[in-house]
């Protein structure tokens, strides 16, 4: 016995060294993540944590928990074998959460004495609040956020769209389609039939390569609403642009030797109109109607073509000019105003397109009272 005492004792070593060599170890590069900004609206936001086994024996990891309630964990559940990785994912609810955070979790396992420990970092924010669509133009029962879209300037080879929130205000269904359009517009109506109450959307794309001409373009597009006792019954959207010349290839030297056009004002003021006369008044006032001109000249080094020179109210009519100028020409247009027509005061504009490239589209102000 005196004998096998030593030989037991140096097996019981010998294991307990092997056992001891023989352990888990957890670890991971990255330890702390860092999401960023997150919008609140976005909802759930996830991150995997890759933990790998940097031991000699498997790795079981037992459970993870989280510093609040914000904070989801999965873990992987089988043992994680030596030399070979396993996950931890993390989602984050960022809901009624703004601001930044910084979350622990705890990691338990057979590979560390204690929790390992993992962090998300971060800042929510609050997504801002669209502002609720006004409804400033109806049809009917139809209520549409505007009755005009305004492409402003579009190249000869552009195409845009643009859109219209729309509401049904009535208390019965209502179906909507669109009349006789041109060809360069495209107009969609979604949905074709609205609920009381729901809405929906006019949808508009303009296709400027159809258009055979340049200048400021005014189109009106028939909507046309049938049933609750409104078949038939039609209202109109407008959509203008002003189509001009590609300058995108000039050189400075083509710049430098293109038209220029200058206005001999930019504002025409007509002032108080109710009763004014011909002979008590600096401006004509014949018929219910009041004219003044405006002056266009060419002071560029080449040919200054005019392409459009309207306005986009009945109230405001613009008369004679030409076209085409040469350098250092000059046209004058008459501006017209319909002074009995006013309610309480005009104010316009009349759109100036041409080929000038440092200016292809200009604004004359019109201004009445009455």
């Amino acid at each position: 016995m005196k004998q096998l005492i030593p030989f037991f004792a140096l097996l019981l070593s010998s294991v307990y060294m092997v056992q001891a060599q023989e352990a888990a170890v957890i670890s991971c590069e990255e330890a702390i993540y860092d999401f960023g900004t997150i919008v609140e609206s976005d909802g759930l936001t996830s991150h995997t944590f890759v933990i790998k086994n940097t031991g000699d024996a498997a790795l079981v990891i037992t459970r993870v928990t989280a510093s609040c309630g914000c904070t989801t964990p999965e873990w992987t559940k089988i043992p994680i074998e030596p030399g070979t990785t396993g996950d931890v994912r993390i989602t984050y609810d960022p809901k009624g959460r703004p601001g930044p955070f910084r979350k622990k979790i705890a990691v338990y396992s057979n590979g560390k004495k204690g929790a390992f420990s993992l962090t998300i970092k971060g800042t929510v924010v609050k997504q801002p609040v669209a502002p609720p669509v006004t409804y400033s133009y109806k049809i009917g029962d139809l209520s549409l956020q505007s009755g005009h879209i305004a492409f402003n300037t579009l190249t000869a080879d552009e195409t845009k769209g643009g859109k219209i929130t729309i509401k049904n205000e009535g208390k019965i269904p209502v179906n909507i389609r669109k009349g006789k359009v041109p060809s360069y517009l495209t107009v969609d109506i979604r949905p074709e039939r609205l609920g009381s109450g729901e809405t929906g959307e006019i949808t508009i794309l303009w296709n400027a390569p159809e258009v055979k001409r340049k200048g400021r373009i005014l189109t009106e597009i028939p909507v046309i609403l049938d049933g609750s006792g409104k078949k038939g019954l039609t209202g109109i959207v407008e959509v203008s642009a002003n189509i001009i010349d590609n300058f995108s290839g000039l050189s400075a030297a083509d710049k430098a030797n293109a038209p220029v056009l200058s206005l001999s004002v930019t504002l025409v003021d007509f002032g108080k109109t109710e009763g004014k006369s011909g002979f008590m008044s600096f401006v004509p006032f014949i018929g219910g109607k009041a004219s003044e001109t405006v002056t266009v000249t060419n002071t560029g080094k080449s040919n200054l073509s005019i392409y459009s020179i309207t306005s986009d109210t009945e109230l405001v009519d613009v008369l004679g000019g030409k076209k085409e100028l040469k350098p250092g020409a000059s046209s004058t247009y008459k501006i017209t105003v319909r002074t009995k027509d006013i309610v309480d005061q005009l104010e316009s504009f009349i759109t100036v397109v041409c080929n000038d490239p440092n200016g292809p589209v200009r604004l004359i102000k019109v201004t009445a009272e009455n």
